[in-house]
């Protein structure tokens, strides 16, 4: 087993998944039935979408009966490891049964290798419920989505800041520069020495100069959701809206309203992820083929 390729899994692993892959559910009901302390999963689409695009084909599952439980072997890079899950009181007299205690077991064995651990430290609050409707009201809702939104920018924020220590694109050599950042530059380049050499009066100069930065911006915005669409697929809308909510400090949720500073910082993020992913596909590559 190649232990630098399996801890680059592992860290990919560990990384939260976007709040709108998190749901709540109630748990303990106070005696009045006016609150409800919130337990957070996700959906077993989440985890096995995770799974596949960190690693690919290299993971696989099985299952062993145990009395009523079920054992669930989870294989990823040539290491196994496994644990348990049960039917739950409501699901133990009906149909789905069988599969819920089968998805039990399965997120169980991720969080075995970090996949979701991290559901099972999120703070355990009481937030406000509705007896009527028997789920959390509006109130409690809100209060637990600014939990998982918390603990997601955390993790994000974390990861771009690292990402950003990493010279800007003009100060770089390599080819991990950027293609939109040297074309601007380019363009940058030549319309510098042409306003030069033609001596031109300062008003065509800030047409130029206007015209030069719609541009860059356009080519900038380009490479932003170019790059999205790639990592992310159909998810790249609702990742879009947050990252760029982010980096604005919640001022807009629309990439449009960026700067071309700020769209620079999450280009590099995202360059900073696929990079990463590439890595992992590269070392995985010839595990495979031995």
């Amino acid at each position: 087993m190649n232990t630098e390729h399996m801890t680059e899994i592992l860290n990919e692993l560990r990384k939260p998944f976007h709040p709108s892959q998190v749901t709540w559910r109630p748990g303990a009901v106070n005696a009045d039935q006016t609150r409800a302390l919130g337990l957070a999963y996700a959906d077993l689409r989440a985890y096995q979408n995770r799974l596949d695009e960190v690693c690919g084909m290299d993971w696989s599952v099985s299952y062993t009966p145990w009395g009523d439980r079920i054992i669930c072997h989870l294989t990823i890079n040539g290491v196994t490891r496994s644990s348990t899950g049960e039917p739950d009181a409501q699901s133990e007299r009906s149909e789905i049964a069988g599969t819920a205690t089968e998805a039990q077991a399965f997120k169980r064995a991720c969080a075995m290798f970090g996949l979701g651990r991290y559901l099972y430290h999120l703070p355990s609050i009481w937030v406000e419920y509705s007896r009527e409707n028997r789920y959390f009201s509006e109130k409690g809702k809100q209060r637990l989505e600014q939990i998982v939104w918390q603990h997601y920018r955390n993790a994000l924020n974390s990861d771009v800041a690292t990402d950003e220590t990493t010279p800007p694109p003009e100060a770089q050599s390599s080819a991990d520069a950027g293609e939109a950042a040297g074309s601007v530059q380019g363009v940058e380049r030549s319309r510098n020495e042409g306003e030069a050499a033609n001596g031109k009066a300062s008003a065509q100069n800030e047409a130029q100069n206007e015209s030069h930065d719609e541009d860059r911006m356009t080519l900038l915005q380009k490479q932003f959701h170019d790059l999205g669409q790639q990592l992310y697929g159909e998810q790249w809308a609702q990742v879009s809206r947050h990252n760029v909510e982010r980096i604005s400090e919640g001022q807009t949720n629309n990439s449009a309203q960026l700067s071309a500073e700020q769209i620079q910082r999450l280009i590099d993020g995202l360059k900073s992820l696929r990079r990463k992913r590439q890595r992992v596909k590269t070392n995985r590559t010839p595990a495979a083929a031995a």
